[in-house]
């Protein structure tokens, strides 16, 4: 009952919403002091049984399935010698993983929790060319023209004002540049969504329904993800985890599988212009 309560209040105007998903990352990155939950979305496991699998150091296994999330959104985009910007960064596990494995040239991390950037600075300080601050999509602290890629995975659902954050991810890249997007939103606002990338002057180069590849990757991983939940949440929380984490026989977990949730990936692209 708590999970769906804060998922209708967070409907009811914009700045709510803005406020209830800040405080709740504030919480999860108070929560989380033993760096459990470096890597937050709800993964992505390839069905093509002739994809490559994905290599990863023993430090980042733990996370392999959120980390697959970020491969398949920028496999499509040569990130090396590139300047990327990752907006709604969270607690820096997907950053970490660009800037290492990827070699862009550099990678800077935005996120709206102060509690989530400042663990961030302190966890990743040795990654050489990886940089967090605090900001907010929809008014970023960057300079125009500033990046060649953007990172945007399950973050814009959280946004009070989605035309604001596109508006401001087209101000900071530079001509031609990417912006690489997955997320969730209830089946009937899709075309919203796409309408909303067409309106901001994005061209959409890849539109994919994943919701297969998320299910699988919920199935896959829900173990680990079970023993976390009772091992690091309050019992009075322990729904509200469940829910977000789309874990099985959770609503959210339900509504994916039947696509009253509608999770897709975008590659997009600004004008050249």
């Amino acid at each position: 009952m708590l999970a769906q309560l804060f998922d209708a209040a967070c409907y009811l105007s914009p700045d709510i919403r803005r406020f209830l998903i800040r405080n709740w990352f504030q919480y999860l990155s108070a929560l989380d002091k033993d760096a459990y939950m470096t890597c937050m979305n709800l993964g992505y496991v390839s069905l093509d049984p002739h994809t490559e699998q994905l290599t990863l150091n023993d430090e980042d296994i733990h996370n392999h399935y959120c980390l697959q999330m970020y491969h398949h959104v920028v496999h499509t985009i040569d990130l090396e010698g590139l300047d990327v910007l990752e907006v709604g960064c969270g607690r820096g596990g997907g950053a970490s993983y660009v800037k290492r494995y990827l070699k862009p040239k550099s990678l800077t991390g935005v996120d709206i929790s102060k509690n989530a950037i400042t663990f961030c600075n302190n966890f990743y300080h040795h990654v050489e060319g990886l940089h967090f601050l605090q900001g907010d999509a929809e008014n970023l602290p960057l300079a125009d023209n500033t990046f060649d890629v953007i990172i945007n995975i399950e973050s814009s659902y959280g946004y009070g004002r989605m035309k604001h954050f596109l508006a401001e991810a087209v101000r900071v890249l530079r001509p031609g540049g990417y912006l690489l997007f997955a997320d969730y939103r209830n089946s009937e606002n899709i075309v919203t969504l796409q309408k909303s990338f067409l309106d901001a002057g994005l061209t959409i180069l890849n539109n994919t329904c994943i919701n297969d590849n998320v299910l699988k990757a919920l199935d896959l991983d829900h173990e680990r993800k079970q023993q976390l939940i009772e091992q690091k949440v309050p019992p009075f929380l322990r729904k509200v985890f469940f829910y977000f984490a789309a874990q099985q026989g959770s609503e959210m977990y339900r509504w994916l599988k039947t696509g009253m949730v509608d999770y897709r990936s975008f590659v997009l692209s600004k004008s050249t212009s």
